[in-house]
Formats: structure tokens, sequence, C-alpha cells
């Protein structure tokens, strides 16, 4: 049993490394976003709604931002449709803006603040910071980084980090690669810590509906 175990790593390895191959040579022939970009409408909607009382004159620009250069392929933004999300242990809220077999786009944070695991990811994550302060670490960093409004926090296909948002603390956060197997790890706390089903279908029922709306638009 342990020598099966065993030759089942090289297969393991080689695996993760054919998917890492698929993802940087076929897969961005399928991506509409470009991270560059949302940085870009993300520090413009930052600068014209500094002073605001509340993120949601933010979200409002920034969406009207993103639905301008994007079209279609972003979803409408209703207060309605913000969701808690736990994850890694993090708990925050939630909008999904997009959501696709190889993308989504989302609004992540926590008006009360959160702190968790990123999770192992077969996908980069371009984490945008709206309000708040990020700060993440490595498992061999003993100083951690710091995110500022405006700036980019890029998690790489594979890694995994603990991170921290501070009380009020959102972000543009967009997902390139295998979205279904993410998945299991963004319902996982769902189903087994929290026990929240009205959530849960909550959150399956906005994937759903919002990826069979970009198929129908052809976008996989």
């Amino acid at each position: 049993m342990r020598l099966s175990f065993l030759a089942l790593i090289p297969f393991v390895f080689y695996s993760f490394r054919l998917l890492a191959f698929v993802k940087d040579t076929y897969l961005p022939n399928f991506f509409v976003f470009d991270h560059e970009t949302l940085q870009k409408l993300s520090q413009e909607a930052i600068a014209e709604t500094k002073g605001a009382s509340s993120p949601n004159a933010l979200f409002e620009s920034l969406h009207s931002k993103l639905k301008a250069t994007y079209g279609d392929y972003i979803s409408e933004y209703n207060y309605d449709d913000w969701m808690f999300n736990n994850a890694g242990g993090a708990m925050g809220q939630m909008i999904i803006l997009h959501a696709s077999l190889t993308e989504y786009l989302i609004i992540f944070g926590s008006a009360v603040g959160t702190e968790g695991h990123t999770g192992h990811h077969l996908a980069d994550d371009y984490f945008t910071i709206l309000s708040g302060v990020q700060t993440a670490s490595y498992s061999n960093q003993t100083v951690a980084s710091q995110y500022m409004p405006g700036d980019v926090h890029h998690l790489p296909y594979g890694y995994a980090k603990q991170y921290t948002l501070t009380p009020g603390g959102f972000a543009l956060e967009l997902a390139q690669g295998y979205i279904p197997t993410m998945l299991i790890f963004g319902f996982a706390d769902s189903i087994f810590s929290t026990t929240d089903p009205f959530n849960l279908g909550r959150q399956i029922y906005f994937t759903a509906k919002c990826m069979l709306q970009n198929a129908l638009l052809g976008k996989i």
C-alpha cells in the first residue's frame, strides 16, 4: 500500500505541471479580463470617491467603469446580491460580477475585518485593494507584505498564504485558471463548518447563474 502511494507522487507532480502548462498556453485564449486594466479602473474609482462616507459609492463607480469596459461580461450590480463567504477560515462578504469556467471577478471584503488561509488554487489570483489594508505572508515569510488601496496582491498558481483584511477592507478579486476546482474551497466551510445551507444555496445559485449567462455569450 505504501509503495502504491509513493508511485502516485510523480503522477500528481507531472499532472500539476501539465495543468500549469495548459493554463499558461491555452487558457488565456478564453480570458476577457486584464489585471492591469482592472487595477487602473480601481484606482480611478478610488480617486473619484475619496472622502465618501461609505464604500458603496466606490463600488458603484467601479461597477460603472467595469460595465463600460467589459459590457455584458459584467453582471448588474444589486445590493441584494451580496452574500457571506466562508473559505479557509476567513469570513467575508462578496458579490459576483463575473463567473465562467476560466475566470471569476468579485468584490470581496469585510465590514468587520477577517483573517484566513488563501487556499492552494489552480489559478492566478489578482487582489486589487479598494479600501482598508491587506497583509499577507508565505509560510517562510516572517515579515508580512502590506497592500494599500490601489495595490494589487498577486497570488500565483499553486501557492498559498495567510492573509488579513482590516475592518472595512474590500478588494476587486480576479481569478484566472481552472475555476471549478476553486469552488470546492469556496463551498467547503459553508458545508462542514458554518452549516449555513441558505448562504451556500445563494453562492451556488449566483455562481451557476453567472456561468450560464456567460456561456450563452460564448465565454467559457
